[in-house]
């Protein structure tokens, strides 16, 4: 009973696996899944709306979710589509003092980041089919802190150069 007893211990006492940025969002996130068309996603987030800028087109959600542990109060989340409108892309927003706790958050979920070139304030963890990014993003008077998740393992469209025009 006493080598059960210290074997179980042991066991309780191993580190935990930390999750892959794949295993964590590799279904999506809020709701939605990576691919999932603009209209698909409107309707799972009826709050939302839809904005764009010329062909860009992404919905934008106003809310006080607490998101990676840390508050947020009526800050926005964008949803980003690719040209096919399909979800590749969630952005979300705080306030600009939130960028050290998420960045302590970050590092401890999936380590080491990597600077983005010529902005010492963007940094990235990058998976297989994912790139996330702590940045300050401003807008009008107002600096945020963001953190973004890239998604780029959507099956790519058929194209040719005719297609394209060359």
């Amino acid at each position: 009973m006493r080598l059960f007893l210290s074997i179980l211990f042991l066991f309780f006492l191993l580190p935990a696996k930390a999750a892959s940025i794949t295993e964590l969002f590799g279904d999506g996130v809020f709701g939605t899944q990576w691919g999932d068309k603009i209209e698909a996603v409107g309707s799972k987030l009826p709050n939302s709306t839809k904005e764009s800028i010329g062909d860009i087109v992404w919905l934008e959600l106003k809310d006080s979710k607490e998101i990676l542990g840390v508050p947020r109060d009526n800050q926005k989340v964008h949803f980003s589509f690719d040209a096919e409108k399909r979800l590749n892309g969630v952005a979300v927003y705080y306030n600009a003092d939130d960028y050290s706790v998420l960045l302590n958050k970050l590092n401890t979920l999936f380590g080491e980041y990597t600077q983005v070139a010529g902005n010492k304030t963007a940094l990235q963890w990058k998976s297989s089919d994912f790139v996330l990014t702590l940045y300050f993003a401003t807008v009008g008077i107002n600096t945020n802190s963001v953190f973004s998740i890239g998604y780029y393992g959507i099956t790519k469209p058929d194209a040719n150069k005719e297609d394209l025009g060359f």
